[in-house]
């Protein structure tokens, strides 16, 4: 090869455009079958593919032990194995950052000659154009960084609003419950007191018969009270935890109107309100829990009550708009601040009030009342123009199509055929609840009570006596209820109705006793007309059994 001819293959090497044809002849004018360019990546140190030539080399250990070997200035010789079949002779010249690797064939010395001391002139063009093109890749990567830096800035800073959010809400939600807890504090002394200072006067034996009867109705409301804060605390739990289960019937909402109403009147006449219960002519029937229905509108009766200073007003108006019922509760009331207005479902949340104005309440009633109707398939809103002009709460529910025969209510024992006393088995280890459980049963109608603090003194009694109905605590010492009804189930064959008496009334409880066998399922405190119908009941079946 001349160095004419060696010096115009460098110049078209050079240039980026046709550098791949050119390549391909000068290796053939060398007599090889090809012509690998590489030149040493600055940063990595190593030989990489010139430019616009291809990037990817396969080959194995005799490859990259001879590009090792080119890494030295001068000329080399040997084998490679870009094929992994076949091996190729190969001839490589090395100046500065530049190795031209001649493959396959056998290259003439004088073509080496020739192009040798060209060669710094390409090395440096391929340089130059490596180095623009690290630069442009550089420039792109940091345009990338770039956008990603302000990506992530952004989101960083979404990530640390988002933070604070939580935070106040966390730091709100302690708020909240720190102010639950003091007022559950406060609303189960205030039960206590009256109870125990009616306690103190009925064991000095008030002489007076109308005091003793007034002391009783104190007790007899501050326990209802009681029960009452209780209920709601199970309820809300329930409901936190997706366990509140609907026991839907066909009613009239009407019928759930006046029972809430009923329920509410002590509180009710106890503030001097007016109440007014417009249900209009048309009947309104839904499907519905009947109890709980009942409690939405006696949570929304007592919330009524309870921020509407003495003699106030309450309307309450039903009416049928399309395919829903409505039902507004209105009060003439403290009302309710713009700021206050869209929380008042929240749990934990009260209106703000004074000492002087305090009236009690845990903050969950209106989270019961919105969690029940949407449960319903319902919807409630509030309304008020603000402070000192009352407010109006809304519920709406979906009408049934066409109202349905009421089931049956419970069955009750004819007077007239009953059965005499009946022979009770209470057990339970707390001693005053089964107690009194049993005084209440005597007065209730002269039963024939025994007393069991554990299961094994229960099985014992059980298995003496002949019982027409056992009341048995499910947490009891040693045995429990269930592995107790489990052993009387097979020793009584059914003569007996055996009752769960438990502080535990969620729909799992109750199917968990009613799979044990118990008949039904009591949750304490047990009410005296709750109590009567179970009397009831295990009279209807001691009628059947004998």
């Amino acid at each position: 090869m001349t160095a004419s001819g060696a010096a115009d293959f460098v110049v078209r090497l050079g240039a980026p455009e046709g550098r791949v044809e050119a390549a391909a002849e000068l290796a053939r004018a060398a007599g090889a079958e090809r012509l690998v360019l590489l030149v040493r990546d600055p940063y990595l140190g190593v030989f990489l593919p010139a430019p616009g030539l291809p990037q990817t080399l396969h080959g194995g250990p005799l490859w990259r032990e001879f590009i090792a070997r080119c890494g030295l200035p001068g000329r080399h010789h040997g084998e490679v194995d870009l094929s992994p079949r076949a091996r190729a002779a190969a001839t490589a010249i090395t100046v500065q950052d530049l190795a031209c690797v001649f493959i396959g064939g056998a290259v003439a010395p004088g073509t080496l000659d020739a192009l040798a001391p060209l060669l710094p002139l390409l090395a440096a063009a391929l340089k130059a154009e490596q180095q623009v093109l690290l630069t442009a890749v550089e420039a792109t990567e940091a345009r990338r960084a770039a956008g990603r830096a302000e990506t992530l800035a952004k989101a960083l800073e979404a990530a640390r609003a988002e933070q604070a959010r939580l935070n106040a809400e966390l730091t709100a939600e302690h708020r909240r419950k720190d102010e639950f807890l003091a007022m559950l504090a406060h609303e189960l002394r205030n039960p206590l007191a009256p109870l125990t200072n009616a306690v103190a006067l009925l064991r000095r034996k008030v002489p007076d018969a109308a005091a003793e009867e007034q002391l009783l109705e104190i007790v007899g409301r501050q326990l209802n009270q009681l029960t009452r804060l209780i209920e709601d605390l199970v309820d809300v739990s329930r409901v936190s935890r997706g366990r509140v289960e609907l026991r839907r019937e066909p009613l009239l909402l009407g019928e759930a109107l006046e029972h809430a109403l009923e329920a509410s009147r002590p509180v009710l006449i106890a503030r001097g309100h007016q109440v007014e219960l417009s249900l209009g002519q048309e009947p309104l029937p839904v499907i519905a829990d009947h109890s709980r229905l009942t409690q939405v509108f006696a949570n929304l009766l007592h919330n009524a009550a309870k921020y509407t200073d003495p003699g106030g007003r309450i309307a309450v108006r039903a009416r049928r708009d399309g395919a829903d019922a409505v039902v507004s509760v209105e009060d003439n009331g403290i009302g309710i601040s713009a700021e206050m207005l869209p929380k008042v479902f929240d749990l934990f949340t009260q209106a703000p009030t004074s000492l002087a104005r305090a009236q009690g309440g845990l903050g969950i009633g209106l989270t019961l009342v919105r969690s029940l109707v949407e449960l319903h398939g319902g919807k409630v809103g509030v309304e008020s123009e603000g402070a000192g002009r009352g407010s109006r709460f809304t519920v709406r529910l979906p009408l049934a199509q066409a109202r349905q025969a009421a089931p049956p209510g419970p069955v009750q024992a004819r007077p007239d055929n009953a059965p005499g006393p009946l022979r009770v088995l209470v057990v339970d280890d707390n001693r005053d609840a089964a107690e009194t459980l049993a005084a209440m049963l005597r007065a209730a109608g002269g039963h024939h009570v025994e007393l069991a603090y554990d299961g094994a003194e229960a099985l014992r009694i059980a298995g003496d006596l002949d019982l027409d109905l056992i009341l048995l605590d499910l947490g009891l010492p040693g045995l429990d209820g269930f592995a107790v009804a489990a052993r009387l189930r097979r020793s009584l064959r059914g003569r007996a109705r055996l009752v769960a008496l438990t502080g535990y009334g969620s729909a799992e409880d109750k199917r968990r006793t009613q799979e044990s066998g118990f008949d039904e399922h009591l949750v304490k405190p047990i009410l005296a007309d709750t109590l009567a119908a179970v009397l009831a009941r295990a009279a209807l079946h001691k009628q059947a059994v004998f």
